[in-house]
């Protein structure tokens, strides 16, 4: 028979001689001992891989205890909570961060901040197809709208909501909406405050019509009764002349269409025999078709023009008004932007206004709901600042022991990675329980987890340099080791002793923990822990990378050493199959002598029976 192994370069051909040796099954054991130091380097560079694996578990753990639990326990929201009382929440809700000093504060609200929102004031569909804007509103042709000085092309063409996605992607600070089910068109500013509206300047009378007739917007709604003015002087001096006369260039007539929601009224105004008076005194006697009288105020002074509702419950707009009229109001009595409101507060009897309705002032962040005046009282939140101490405490515990483990576990050098012989012959229970025991004590007193857990307790049991006082360190706050040495460093709390700390001393905890010194001896307890994790976590990288994956990582000491082990173990490889191939040369060899053998023997035989 003949036979070939990988690698191989002879040609076998054992077996010819009818020898009858199991030539594989010799080689095979003789390989099985030659091959005895790659099996032992393989299980060294196993072991390489696993140390590694266990070092990323600790790098995992360790970055995850520091940049989750000792970051946001150094913080002084945490170390020194804040609880807040407030004796009206209607008007404001109040939270309170550790820079907020303990006094009480009085706020008395007088005008929430606003934006400016501009709705349909009633269904605008008036076709029987909403796929386009043509079948929607029997519009054609193409035209611009202008919203806070973006401009937006408008297209029949286009669906309704094609012209939402393009206001929306305009950058005009607004956001509008189409409800399909209420037929309404809307249009939000994004932000409150007196530097945010909607304006409409230098849209196209087509775009301006559009908007009051076909998307039923007003160019001006929701006035109040602060009223809308003249963003900058008109240049009317004198409300006795002619309209005409004041405004170069205007002629003929105009109508103002105002409603207040329930009552509407037109006025028309000549502009070519009518004064600014009487326009004036036709907005301030504004009366609908039956009489009622709609609240307008319409005044001019220094030049600006203003318009407010009159009654407080009430807001007007100008929907209806013609193309004439809406070209007056922009551009010549200068209406070109319906303006957000600010917030209007005093606080501790100090006036001021706010773009928003929440803001942080000296730590104290208020979020205001309502008019009204609310007290406000700010302490020490006590019990939130001892479980934030009990579940860090906790969490130093565990990960401290889980450092202790590592360091302390022994290693079993009896046992080794499995080869895949092996392997076979165990059940996977026994294979789970003979890796567990592999892996046990792999970083058994390895120097930077030691170093780590000495500096951690050390931080602990130092007092911190630079406060003075009662409350300097650790245990003067009811911080303490057990008795227990082979504890290890485990920390217990006396919650009596720490309630009592911070009755004496509200902010003793955070100077003990969160004190940030530009000295790095004087930080506080936590803040060293910082310090401490970081140094580690860096000492793990040189050791073992930042992953435990061997692919990549040729720069820590345990990836050079894997990589040392993979170009040592395909040297032996080659080596083994060079070997290997000796062996079957050498019995391809002998068999072809014996082959030979019995050929002459044969062949001697035949003789002497011939001569016979």
């Amino acid at each position: 028979m003949t036979s070939s192994v990988s690698g191989s370069s002879s040609n076998r051909v054992y077996g010819l001689s009818g020898s009858g040796m199991d030539v594989d099954s010799m080689v095979e054991k003789m390989m099985t001992v030659a091959r005895q130091p790659y099996t032992k380097m393989t299980q060294k560079q196993t072991l390489v891989q696993w140390k590694k694996e266990a070092y990323n578990t600790m790098y995992t753990s360790i970055n995850s205890f520091r940049n989750d639990k000792v970051f946001n326990f150094q913080m002084k929201s945490t170390l020194a909570a804040k609880s807040v009382t407030s004796s009206n929440s209607s008007v404001a809700s109040v939270t309170a961060n550790g820079d907020a000093i303990n006094i009480n504060h009085t706020i008395k609200v007088s005008q929430l901040a606003s934006g400016v929102t501009q709705s349909s004031t009633e269904k605008i569909t008036t076709g029987t197809s909403k796929d386009t804007l043509a079948s929607q509103f029997g519009i054609n042709g193409v035209f611009d709208i202008n919203i806070n000085g973006k401009e937006v092309t408008v297209s029949s063409s286009q669906s309704i909501n094609d012209l939402v996605s393009n206001i929306n992607n305009s950058g005009a600070g607004v956001t509008a909406t189409y409800d399909a089910t209420q037929d309404r068109f809307y249009l939000y500013t994004n932000s409150t405050g007196s530097e945010t509206g909607i304006d409409f300047t230098d849209s196209s009378t087509s775009g301006l019509r559009f908007l009051s007739n076909n998307l039923k917007i007003a160019a001006f709604s929701n006035v109040d009764s602060n009223g809308i003015s003249s963003a900058e002087d008109t240049g009317v001096t004198d409300t006795t002349e002619n309209l005409s006369t004041v405004f170069e260039g205007l002629s003929g007539s105009l109508s103002l269409t105002v409603s207040d929601g329930t009552n509407t009224a037109t006025i028309t105004v000549d502009t070519d025999t009518e004064t600014v008076q009487d326009l004036l005194d036709k907005i301030n006697n504004l009366k609908d078709s039956s009489g009622n009288t709609i609240a307008a105020v319409a005044s001019f002074e220094d030049g600006k023009f203003t318009l407010k509702s009159g009654n407080s419950d009430t807001t007007l707009n100008l929907m209806g008004s013609d193309s004439a009229g809406i070209s007056f109001l922009n551009n010549r009595l200068k209406f070109t932007k319906q303006q957000g409101q600010d917030a209007q507060i005093k606080l501790d009897g100090v006036t001021m206004t706010q773009s928003t309705n929440k803001f942080t002032v000296a730590g104290v962040t208020y979020n205001l709901q309502s008019t009204g005046t609310t007290n406000i009282g700010i302490q020490n939140d006590t019990d939130k600042i001892v479980s934030s101490v009990k579940k860090f405490i906790e969490d130093y515990n565990t990960m401290l022991s889980s450092i202790n483990t590592k360091v302390t576990e022994k290693r079993d050098t009896d046992y080794m990675p499995l080869t895949d012989d092996q392997k076979e012959a165990m059940s996977d229970d026994d294979e789970k329980i003979w890796t567990e025991k592999v892996k046990t004590g792999l970083l058994h007193n390895d120097s930077t987890l030691q170093t780590l857990a000495e500096s951690m307790r050390s931080a602990f049991a130092s007092k911190v340099s630079g406060l003075t006082g009662k409350y300097t360190s650790a245990s003067s706050l009811g911080i303490s080791t057990g008795v227990d040495y082979t504890e290890n460093g485990k920390l217990y709390l006396d919650e009596n002793k720490l309630k009592a700390a911070l009755q004496e001393d509200p902010d003793a905890v955070y100077k003990i923990f969160g004190t940030d010194s530009a000295t790095a001896s004087n930080d506080g307890i936590a803040v060293k822990l910082t310090t401490i994790l970081q140094t580690a976590s860096d000492g793990i990288v040189k050791q073992a990378g930042i992953t435990a994956s061997t692919k990549t990582d040729i720069t820590s000491v345990l990836g050079k050493q894997y990589k040392d082990y993979t170009t040592q173990l395909t040297a032996l490889n080659k080596k083994m199959i060079k070997l290997e191939n000796q062996y079957y040369t050498k019995f391809n060899a002998m068999e072809e002598a014996l082959s030979k053998l019995s050929q002459q023997s044969s062949y001697v035989s035949s003789m002497l029976g011939t001569s016979s």
